[in-house]
């Protein structure tokens, strides 16, 4: 029997409206081609202030990534309560490239590039109580202000300290920080495995802060329609059966113990509890190498 293919995925992403990327079958939005594997870590002015700076000043690590615990009623209501003050609803204002053409026909020098402005939404999450937050490369690239929206109502504004498009992760700070941020914290992805209970939180459709609950259904996954070329860089994606919605990119993927364990990011199109989070492993191999200055200046 023939195998049937990965039609779409879409990345809960950032684009006009509740935005999402649809790779393969119908591409319409941002992400028209897919992420480069050999894309370098890039590095914000910001950067500099953590260069040569220990982990533990942008993450703060979980105790506990896995715990055994009775299931029942109340549990993943007390996991979300927990998680959901940390959690935020990110809303960009974005400037992208648009190409113009005066003709029907692509005749040359008949064609011009027009910024186009627009709005979108995604979601991040505290990991540090001094203000440092992570979402996905793809909530906040080529956007020209940063707003996000705390559980509690609080607004702040946020800027970019450093950004990963092949593992599509970005390193976010309040720009004015107050003295402590409630915060996830991050635990060992290669601690979980098929079957373990998870929920997400994030920014469904701009519904905030909305809960979802599955579990783990693989981990080390590949999707091929994210990346380009042979490079040696890729996401070995845990898989999910947690709903990830248009606006939940960025959003955490929590373990029973309240552990991060990943960055939500995708989920195929049509398809019932498909979706993709970027590993707390590779998380970490992105801060480090921002924490030693290993990427380039933008």
């Amino acid at each position: 029997m023939r195998r049937p293919a990965l039609a779409a995925v879409c990345v809960a992403a950032a684009c006009a409206g509740a935005g999402c990327t649809i790779l393969g079958i119908g591409i319409r939005a941002e992400h028209r081609s897919p992420i480069d594997p050999n894309a370098p870590v890039f590095l914000r002015a910001p950067a500099r202030e953590l260069l040569g700076h220990p982990l533990e000043d942008v993450v703060v690590l979980a105790e506990r990534t896995q715990v055994t615990v009775p299931v029942d009623s109340g549990t993943i209501r007390r996991v979300a309560e927990g998680a959901m003050p940390a959690v935020v609803s990110i809303y960009t204002e974005t400037m992208s490239p648009y190409r113009v053409n005066l003709f029907p026909l692509p005749l040359p020098g008949t064609s011009f590039r027009l910024p186009l402005r627009g709005e979108a939404l995604g979601s991040g999450f505290f990991t540090h109580p001094s203000g440092y937050l992570v979402s996905n490369n793809h909530v906040i690239e080529n956007a020209r202000s940063i707003k996000a929206k705390a559980a509690d109502g609080a607004d702040f504004s946020l800027i970019v300290v450093a950004r990963d498009p092949a593992l599509d992760l970005a390193l976010l700070r309040v720009s004015q920080p107050r003295t402590r941020f409630p915060y996830i914290p991050i635990g060992e992805s290669d601690a979980v495995g098929a079957g373990d209970f998870v929920i997400a939180i994030g920014n469904s459709l701009g519904l905030d802060h909305s809960v979802t609950q599955g579990i783990i259904s693989q981990t080390g996954r590949r999707v091929a329609q994210l990346e380009r070329g042979g490079g040696r860089r890729h996401i070995a994606f845990l898989q999910t059966s947690t709903a990830i919605n248009q606006g939940s990119s960025g959003g955490p993927l929590i373990t029973l113990s309240g552990a991060a364990i990943g960055v939500n990011a995708a989920a195929i199109v049509g398809a019932q509890g498909i979706a993709f989070t970027v590993p707390s492993s590779q998380v970490l191999e992105f801060v480090r190498a921002v924490l030693v200055g290993a990427g380039v200046e933008e």
